[in-house]
């Protein structure tokens, strides 16, 4: 039986509306939408799924966006809307090739298709084909990736004269001439950025209530700056950032967006660095700290910033409980926490090296995450066959990214709902296996010997990698909140990004305390009665229990 508040927050989501649920439970709607879709498409319509993608692709649900968009493409075929939705949410969880293949496959209908709406979706394809090829740069620095996309950008700016692909055309050149690529042939940069700055600024007095406007002006002025640096255009920029932060329709889809266009192309360093970019990525990231309690870190700066962890010590000048070497700790440990992927590239979650002594194995490095990322039993979780694991510093130190098979699964333990108390170590939603390979120079994170009380100065870090962004560190108000009578599960107010399923959690000796889990904005409470804001984890001591029972069961050899 479908318990009733799925079925709610399904309905809600039918009709563009989203309640702050328990991602748990979020999964589930998802999964039943994607059902009902399955089973006949009578008993949804069109415009119900392009709201459910539509918000779900807003909250950063991208892996929610996938289920019910396949669901239809498979039974109902190529929707112009809801198809461009879909390869949305494949480019931010990694699927670049599958994004390819739908949007190929849109441009095809709106050549030959009577629904005009493809054709009016041109432009959107186009645009997301131009980002495809600009992640495909950030993550291989192959300057015809660049290229292409800057290609892409250009065709469509030329078709419809668009702001929004207009800024990407500016950044991108700019960004050819600092990798030494020769200056295209017609109008200079300078002639594009000035043209699009105007657009951008009538489109903004046309419909103020739109955000991107102002976010394109910001980053045109940037571009300005680059060009004419002499004219104050960087104070502009800023000037601009800030109004685009405070409009109520810059939500965090809208400002991530942004934020990783600063880091990504503009290689804005929030930690300390002199220009513009850095100006500007140092302003978004303060409003993220403030505003969304988490912080993020780009892979590639991590060896700087343990060098030299004075550069990040200044963002967390409110955090009394960092010192420096607090902060060098936390970066040393970042190259165990990996990011699990589908075998096309997609990311599904988070997990993380431990020693296999943790467990009492004789291993030497096990991978821990959740049974809802990787099980052969849970719906929706990846196969241990198609499952890989990246870390992503091993990667950046590669030059290229890197990724780890399963060998074996070693102990898993299916999921329970949140906030549900039991007198037994048992439905730990956590999978631990072996790996066929593993990164050079890890040791695995340390173990805490005993689960921290709860006080008004106890604290629970979360570090992870959300399924649509960087290394993310949860460091923010991250008090812990309760433990379950039986040490089973344990509550904490630190904020996560969807996709943080499998992170671990640490004290703040910067030692494993428990597995993230899930959580809501109405979390049961562990003891007493009603809900609260709060994230669940899996305490590491109810995961050891279990496994010690089961070994002297006899149904576990490591």
């Amino acid at each position: 039986m479908i318990p009733a508040n799925v079925t709610v927050i399904a309905a809600g989501l039918k009709h563009g509306l989203y309640e702050c649920p328990q991602l748990c439970q979020l999964a589930e709607a998802a999964q039943l939408i994607a059902d009902e879709i399955v089973a006949s498409g009578a008993l949804v319509t069109r415009d119900e799924i392009l709201n459910v993608v539509k918000v779900l692709n807003s909250h950063r649900h991208f892996d929610h966006t996938h289920i019910v968009g396949n669901a239809w493409h498979a039974t109902q075929g190529c929707d112009p809307r809801i198809q461009k939705h879909l390869a949305q949410a494949l480019i931010e969880l990694g699927g670049f090739e599958a994004a390819d293949k739908l949007i190929d496959e849109a441009m095809e209908k709106a050549g030959v298709s009577n629904d005009a709406e493809f054709r009016v979706q041109v432009a959107e394809y186009q645009g997301l084909r131009g980002r495809i090829h600009k992640q495909k740069d950030v993550h291989s620095r192959d300057v015809n990736f660049l290229r292409d996309s800057t290609d892409a950008y250009s065709r469509q700016h030329a078709l419809t004269g668009a702001f929004w692909h207009g800024v990407n055309v500016v950044a991108l050149r700019l960004l050819e001439s600092r990798r030494g690529l020769p200056e295209r042939p017609g109008d200079s940069v300078e002639q594009v950025a000035r043209s699009v700055l105007e657009k951008a600024l009538e489109a903004n007095r046309r419909n103020p209530l739109d955000p991107w406007p102002l976010a394109t002006v910001s980053e045109i002025s940037l571009a300005l700056h680059d060009l004419v640096p002499s004219e104050g255009w960087c104070d502009q920029a800023e000037l601009w950032l800030y109004r685009f932060l405070a409009h109520p329709s810059a939500g965090t889809f809208e400002v991530e967006s942004y934020f990783r266009q600063l880091r990504e192309v503009w290689m804005g360093n929030p930690l300390g660095g002199t220009n513009c970019a850095d100006r500007l990525a140092g302003i978004i990231e303060r409003h993220v700290l403030r505003t969304q309690r988490r912080w993020s870190v780009d892979a590639r700066n991590v060896k700087q910033l343990v060098a030299h962890p004075e550069e990040l010590e200044r963002n967390f000048s409110g955090e009394k409980a960092f010192t420096v070497g607090d902060l060098r700790k936390m970066l040393d440990l970042c190259p165990n926490i990996g990011c699990v992927i589908d075998a096309a590239g997609m990311r599904m979650g988070t997990g993380f090296l431990m020693p296999g002594s943790v467990f009492g194995s004789p291993l030497n490095l096990l991978f821990v995450t959740n049974a809802h990322v990787i099980s052969e039993n849970v719906q929706g979780a990846l196969l241990p066959a198609d499952a890989r694991v990246t870390f992503e510093i091993e990667s950046i130190a590669a030059h290229q990214p890197t990724s780890h098979e399963i060998d074996k699964v070693l102990f898993t333990s299916e999921p329970e709902q949140v906030g549900r108390v039991l007198d037994k170590p048992d439905k730990l939603d956590v999978t631990i296996v072996s790996l066929k390979t593993l990164p050079t120079d890890v040791r695995g994170l340390p173990c805490a010997s005993n689960i921290p009380l709860p006080a008004p100065t106890t604290k629970a870090f979360v570090v992870g990698h959300p399924k649509a962004g960087p290394l993310q560190f949860s460091v923010h108000d991250s008090l812990l909140l309760d433990i379950c009578p039986y040490e089973r599960l344990m509550h904490y107010r630190t904020p996560t990004e969807p996709g943080s399923s499998g992170s671990p959690v640490f004290n703040a000796k910067w030692e494993v305390v428990a597995l993230h889990h899930a959580g809501s904005q109405t979390t049961p409470r562990l003891n007493g009665v009603g809900d609260y804001q709060a994230n669940e984890g899996i305490t590491l001591r109810s995961i050891r229990l279990a496994i010690e029972a089961g070994r002297q069961a006899v149904e576990i050899i490591w």
